[in-house]
Formats: structure tokens, sequence, C-alpha cells
């Protein structure tokens, strides 16, 4: 059985994550939560979780600061990064600190559970398919992350904590690393077989297609949360990937109607 942490300073942001996953379904015994930097220490200390949920701030001090403090123990804890903006800046803070993951806020069910899949091996929770689905794989390329190198999934971590924001390209993440652009797509193609660009129009693709049957919210609204700026292109996309407009899928899953799934779509500054 697995132990989780939530740390975070807002009590409301709390109680939405402690119901955002079944935990017990997922294996987890315990959740424990703490409101500031010197009770999350107390009780990680206390309870040793396998997983924790950790703001970016948390009051005066940096969630950042609590997760390489719990690493200097020894804890072995998996760390999720929550944060209210998508910095590379950031992102890369929280790489070198030992996140395992850095999620926008809120994150939806289907965020945390990649996470809990990744990091956890023995999830209970996990529901994929095929040899390459185990857990931990990630949904587009079918892949363990343990099969690429660190340098891989750094890039595809600051991927996906991007795409929030807007436009996610490999020299915007080249330059946050301080490396090459051209050298990053390289070793990209070679472990994944698939080039970057085409990664993104996959994760950008399929996040657009859970929106349209999960929720009723308008196709323009999820074309921009999904980070198209222009409704138009994105129709274009969406049609050529699927096969189908956006329009008729959902027509295939009057369910949306309902207004249920569970990921909303979040209209996102451009």
């Amino acid at each position: 059985m697995y132990r989780l942490l939530i740390a975070h300073g807002d009590g409301g942001a709390r109680a939405a994550l402690r119901a955002l996953l079944p935990w017990r379904e997922y294996g987890f015994e315990t959740v424990a939560e703490a409101d500031s930097y010197a009770a999350a220490v107390d009780r990680a200390l206390d309870t040793r979780p396998h997983a924790a949920l950790v703001a970016l701030r948390l009051g005066e001090r940096s969630g950042l600061e609590l997760i390489e403090r719990l690493t200097g123990a020894g804890l072995g804890t998996a760390f999720c990064v929550l944060a209210d903006s998508a910095e590379g800046s950031d992102i890369l803070r929280a790489l070198r600190a030992g996140a395992r993951d850095y999620l926008l806020t809120p994150p939806d069910a289907g965020e945390v559970r990649a996470f809990l899949e990744r990091a956890l091996p023995g999830c209970t929770g996990y529901t994929g398919g095929g040899p390459d689905d185990g857990p931990g794989a990630d949904e587009i390329l079918r892949t363990d992350p343990a099969r690429l190198s660190p340098l891989v999934n750094k890039i595809l971590l600051m991927a996906r904590g991007g795409m929030d924001a807007g436009p996610v390209t490999l020299t915007a993440i080249a330059r946050d690393m301080h490396m090459n652009g051209k050298y990053l797509g390289r070793v990209f193609l070679r472990e994944t077989g698939m080039r970057f660009s085409d990664y993104v129009t996959a994760c950008r693709m399929e996040r657009a297609r859970r929106l349209i049957v999960g929720t009723s919210e308008k196709i323009s609204v999820i074309a921009r949360t999904v980070g198209y700026s222009q409704p138009n292109r994105f129709y274009v996309h969406f049609k050529s990937y699927f096969g189908v407009s956006p329009g008729q899928l959902r027509a295939f899953a009057p369910a949306a109607e309902d207004g249920g799934g569970e990921e909303t779509a979040r209209e996102v500054a451009f």
C-alpha cells in the first residue's frame, strides 16, 4: 500500500486534490496533508510518503526547497510540482530539485493519474494495454520512461508542462536548457522514432479529443485550451489527425452534452 502527501497552502486546493481520485483504488492507504513548509517536513518524515503533490510556493518558502530537503533525507518520494504557470526556468529548477513531474494548477485527474503510473510501477489504477503500455508508459510514445535517456525524459517533462501555456517548441526548450535545438531534435527522434513537433501535435490532439467527448465546452475554447489561437487551423489539424471533424466526433459521443467527464477545458491567454 502507498502513502501520499499533499503539500499546498490553499485549503480549497488541498480538498480538491484529495477528492480528485479514488486514492484507495490506486493502492493508497494514507493521504496526508500539509499547509506549510514546516508542516510538510513534519508530515513527510512521519509518514514517509511514496508520492507527493507539492505546490511551487508554500507560503514564504518554495516547494522546491521542500523537495530538495526531503530528497536529501533519503525518503525516496516521487514528487510532482503544482504551479500556476509553466515557466521554463521553474520547470528546470523543479527537475534539478528532484521532481518527477510538473503540472499546471488545477491539475485534472488524468494528469495526476499519469504521474502516479509513471512514478509508482505497482499503482493499481493503471488500465493500459499493449506490451509497452505498462505503468509509466507515455500515452503517445507507448514507451516506459525508463527506456529513454534522462535528456529525452527532461524534454518530455518540459513539453508536457508547457502545453497549457501556448506554443511548445524545441527551440524554446533548448534555450532554457542551454543546449542546441537541432541536437535535441536528433536525440529525440533517434530514441522515440518520432519528431518532436509530431509528438506535440499528437499530445494536443489527444487532449482535444478527451475534452470534446468528455465536456460540453465550445470547440473554439477547446482549440485555445490545447494551444491553437486560430480555431480554423485546429479544425484542419484535428480532421487530418482523426479523420473526422471535432463536431462529428462530438456527435458520436452524446454523453458529452451532459457535461460529464473528468476533464474541464481551461481557457488560457495567448
